[in-house]
């Protein structure tokens, strides 16, 4: 069977990293391999960009900037991990987080 990309999204609190262990074990259970990851962040670049948009200090953050780094992060976490990992037949759940410097 073809490896698959599965999303569990929601705001912070709601149980995704249960859901996402659930989910892992499923996976597992049917025989397949799986890299569970979340987004924003997944990749070492992708978690400092997600970071700098959580904490940027005294520096005001443009939404539009903001929007730039989160996107930046988001083609890093694919390219350098999504697609290598289901390419090799990998599962890959996904915790997904709308993040906004300003709610947290």
């Amino acid at each position: 069977m073809t490896a698959r990309f599965i999303t569990l999204e929601g705001i912070e609190g709601v149980g995704k990293s249960t859901n996402l262990e659930f989910v892992r074990g499923l996976i597992n259970e049917a025989g397949h391999q799986v890299q569970v990851t979340r987004e924003p962040g997944g990749t070492a670049m992708a978690e400092r960009l997600r970071d700098i948009v959580l904490h940027h200090d005294e520096e005001s953050v443009p939404a539009l900037a903001e929007l730039l780094i989160m996107f930046a992060g988001r083609c890093l976490h694919l390219e350098n991990l999504i697609r290598p990992v289901l390419e090799s037949g990998t599962w890959v759940p996904v915790s997904y987080t709308h993040l906004r410097a300003h709610e947290t």
